[in-house]
């Protein structure tokens, strides 16, 4: 005790200024760990030493972890405030313009977003906040190039895992393993990367927790014995220790909750990144997963749906699971170590017996919840999907006045979607009743059980020979054990209820498994449009895999027996296709339906690489005279002509690449990407974009602005198509900056008219137009195709009316019957001949219409006469 005596005479301080909390403090602290070191003091005292010091300790680096935080996000946020009114001071100009992102040399990004952070989080300077409300706050955000090689070395894992098939996807089957396995290498693609750091903090403070549990659960076991005792200053004074661990166990607590929610936000950044890569590629994923016939499910029926909110659930389920098994198990290490110094060996044995028995009952009675949670995802799915199609088709189903069978379809998605969700909960129900009786109850009763054996092996009470401090201590372990064994029950539930989670992370795991394995899959150069091998034929049609001998599955197929084995030359200065079968892609591959039989032409018809007769006119982004254009030449100009479901279209998706070349002697020589221009029958317009964007689309407008355009060269673009007209819309041109839903805004011919727009601001070699002048009347028809040859550009127009010939210089028929072609060039005899009948059989159908009149009014006067 004489060590107590001489650290209290040092502790009492004088009463002066200078002697503040600051001196005090680290004083104490030494002090305490002087006594927690000591052999001398043994103990309550040691005891109480202890407990003081870590809630000291805990509760100082809580506090100035927490004002250190606070101090960033006040400095941060004082230098915006200065950098704001600097900006506010200088002099601007009256129309400024930022780029929202800036596109760098390796393929990164630097993206400006709104930052509403800065705004919210000051309530001062009111007069200077409302002069910055009108400036648009940004945050630099860098974001690193997309890693193709990577996706090319992860589409052989993600086939390797995917042959791998089970019959089921739970937690002790390897096909949930795998996919894991597979899919944490996108989660967390490095050791040093920011979600390891952050799951290793998550651990700490899990680990941290428990320490926390344990040391409030010895803290209340000490509060009981004083009050048995009757020890109001012990009472008072572990009381005041409770409330100051209190602070680090709540934070502790928010912080887990935090680092749970930042990571679940990480992983899902990464897999969408990796997901809209591949998606959004230039190989056109988007349009070919069309063709992906080897995956029938519901996930590429629904992939809005699927890498919106199936990507939302997995990473959610998934930090959800790892700290639903995390804390337990660590709960169990911990405890257990403890409670078998006052349980023993055999007690906690027991106890461990007894949650095996529990967790294998509870297996038996879970409900196949991954399977119900996959379907009732495609449901719900469905029934997105189709009120997606009724808001994009409303005013065609309202002409049609189709209300009733809508409502029919949308009650039955509905139903559908209901009797999952309720198919879910009634298999619950029975399990959810012997789990609480389980988990809740039995080993609620269980840990009494446990927690009394120690007082009752000792038989230590004041009847049996014992005394008040005995009973005291008794009461004391009991309360310990007691806390610590619900504790420990607590665990084991939630690791019990762990297990149904993992049967729910499952379904997630397999449908987005299925979406990235599917987007591999059609990424690939070797996509091969759904084919199946046993149809390869050669080019006789003879078959070269055709017997079941050999499986039509086979993951290499053999020299020479591609499914696709035609050939493509870019970067050619013209069009030209050569023995090329038009087939529609499908199953069957080549021996699919045929369309065209070796469709063979060229445009220009003579190809001559160093001839300006072959190039447009490229010189109107140079502003230096838009309105008088040089003249380098005609253009070449060639017709596709033919009936309804002929092939016509199909040629221009075999231009575009987004359908393959099947035959080995199929030839396709293109220009370059930027060279080439197709418009597709049905125009396109960007969601809410401006009408800016929807003149320069594909171009960005940051793009727009960075090469040097200005906005005249887009009006007097829309003089030549004659749309000046929406620009008084708005005054001056305001109105370019106009943010609407297009499609609705503009008519048929107004969105056509666009599309002539587009081919002016861009100026390619050659277009291809595909039905691009239907909506448009006779007039402007005549006006816009003179105005492609004044700018001579070299364009294809597929249509299916003989009046648009006189425009262009070849002519290619092609016929349904029989899968044939004919081309010829206009101007020559044979084209001359073949219009001559035509006008010979319209002046004969012509002479027959007064005796057509005169038939007409006989059958009018039989019916008076009726």
């Amino acid at each position: 005790m004489d060590i107590l005596k001489q650290r209290a005479t040092c502790l009492r301080l004088p009463k002066r200024n200078s002697q503040s909390l600051q001196v005090y403090l680290p004083l104490l602290l030494r002090h305490l760990w002087t006594l927690i070191n000591s052999s001398e003091v043994r103990g309550p005292h040691k005891k109480r030493a202890q407990y003081v010091f870590v809630s000291l300790v805990l509760s100082s680096l809580t506090v100035l972890s927490g004002t250190a935080y606070a101090t960033y996000r006040l400095v941060q946020r004082l230098h915006q405030l200065y950098n704001r009114v600097n900006e506010l001071r200088k002099p601007s100009a009256v129309l400024r313009r930022s780029r929202s992102q800036t596109q760098l040399a390796s393929g990164a990004r630097i993206m400006h977003v709104p930052d509403t952070d800065f705004t919210n989080g000051i309530d001062t300077h009111k007069s200077i906040m409302s002069q910055l409300q009108r400036v648009k706050q940004k945050r630099r955000i860098f974001i690193k190039p997309a890693n193709m090689d990577k996706y090319e070395h992860d589409s052989f894992i993600f086939k390797s895992v995917g042959q791998k098939n089970a019959e089921h996807s739970h937690l002790f089957y390897s096909k949930f393993f795998n996919q894991m396995s597979s899919l944490l290498s996108i989660l967390i693609p490095t050791v040093f990367d920011k979600n390891s750091v952050l799951l290793g903090l998550q651990v700490g403070f899990l680990v941290l927790r428990t320490w926390l549990s344990l040391f409030i659960a010895r803290l209340d076991g000490q509060i009981v014995r004083d009050i048995i005792a009757g020890q109001p200053k012990r009472f008072l004074f572990d009381l005041l220790i409770w409330f100051m661990i209190a602070l680090p166990a709540s934070y502790t607590n928010s912080a887990i909750r935090l680092l749970q929610r930042k990571m679940s936000l990480n992983f899902r950044i990464n897999l969408t990144r990796y997901i809209h890569d591949i998606y959004l590629d230039k190989r056109q994923v988007y349009y070919k997963l069309l063709f992906d016939v080897k995956n029938t499910s519901s996930v590429l029926k629904n992939i809005d749906n699927s890498i919106t909110n199936d990507v939302t659930r997995f990473c959610d389920a998934t930090c959800s699971v790892f700290a639903n098994i995390a804390k337990p198990v660590i709960d169990l290490v911990f405890f257990s170590f403890y409670l078998r110094d006052n349980l023993g060996s055999l007690g906690v044995a027991g106890i461990f017996i007894n949650y095996f028995v529990s967790g294998y009952v509870l297996r038996s009675y879970t409900p196949p919840l991954g399977k119900l949670s996959s379907a009732s995802s495609a449901a719900d799915g469905d029934y997105y999907n189709y009120h997606l199609n009724l808001i994009n088709n409303n005013e065609e189903i309202a002409f049609y006045h189709g209300t009733d069978v809508e409502r029919t379809k949308v009650n039955g998605l509905y139903d559908t979607l209901m009797e999952r969700i309720m198919d879910i909960s009634n298999k619950k129900f029975k399990y959810t009743i012997i789990e609480d009786y389980i988990l809740k109850y039995t080993w609620s009763g269980l840990g009494y059980v446990f927690a009394a054996i120690p007082i009752v092996m000792t038989g230590g009470s004041p009847g049996n020979g014992g005394n008040a401090s005995s009973e005291q201590v008794n009461m004391r372990d009991f309360i310990v054990n007691k806390r610590l064994m619900l504790s420990l029950a607590d665990a084991g539930s939630r690791l019990m209820h762990s297990i149904k989670d993992i049967s729910q992370l499952t379904g997630y795991t397999d449908r987005v498994f299925t979406l990235i394995s599917a987007l591999h899959r059609v990424h690939s150069n070797k996509f091969e449009f759904g084919g199946d091998r046993k149809y390869i034929t050669d080019d006789a049609g003879s078959v070269t895999v055709s017997s079941m001998k050999r499986s039509h599955s086979l993951s290499k197929p053999p020299v020479g027996e591609d499914l696709i084995r035609g050939t493509i030359q870019r970067n050619f200065n013209g069009v030209r296709f050569e023995n090329i079968d038009v087939i529609i892609p499908s199953v069957k591959a080549i021996k699919g339906i045929k369309l065209i039989h070796k469709l063979t032409f060229q445009i220009p018809s003579v190809i001559q690489p160093d001839s300006s007769t072959t190039n447009s006119i490229q010189d109107l982004g140079s502003m230096s005279n838009i309105s008088t254009p040089l003249m380098s030449g005609p253009g070449s100009s060639l017709l596709i002509l033919g009936s309804n479901s002929c092939g016509k279209s199909s040629i221009q998706r075999i231009i575009a690449e987004i359908w393959p070349i099947y035959n080995k002697k199929g030839l396709l020589s293109k220009p370059a990407e930027k060279d080439l221009v197709c418009i597709p029958q049905k125009p396109y317009f960007t969601k809410s974009g401006t009408l800016r964007d929807q003149l320069i689309y594909p171009m960005s407008p940051d793009q727009f602005f960075d090469s040097g355009y200005k906005d005249a060269l887009l009006v007097y673009i829309l003089k030549e198509v004659k749309l000046e007209y929406l620009l008084k819309r708005a005054p001056g041109w305001s109105y370019l900056d106009q943010h609407d839903d297009w499609r609705d805004v503009l008519s048929g011919g107004e969105k056509q008219r666009i599309n002539f727009a587009r081919i002016l601001f861009h100026r390619p070699k050659f277009v291809v137009l595909d039905e691009a002048t239907n909506a448009i009347s006779v007039d402007m028809e005549d006006y816009l195709f003179q105005l492609l040859k004044t700018y001579n550009f070299n364009f294809m127009t597929i249509s299916q009316r003989p009046s648009l010939i006189k425009y262009h210089d070849v002519l290619l028929e092609i016929s349904a019957e029989d899968k044939s072609w004919h081309l010829q060039t206009l101007g020559t005899d044979e084209a001359i001949v073949t219009i001559d009948s035509e006008m010979s059989e319209l002046d004969t159908k012509l002479r027959e219409v007064k005796s057509w009149e005169t038939e007409r009014d006989e059958l009018k006067k039989r019916l008076e006469v009726i």
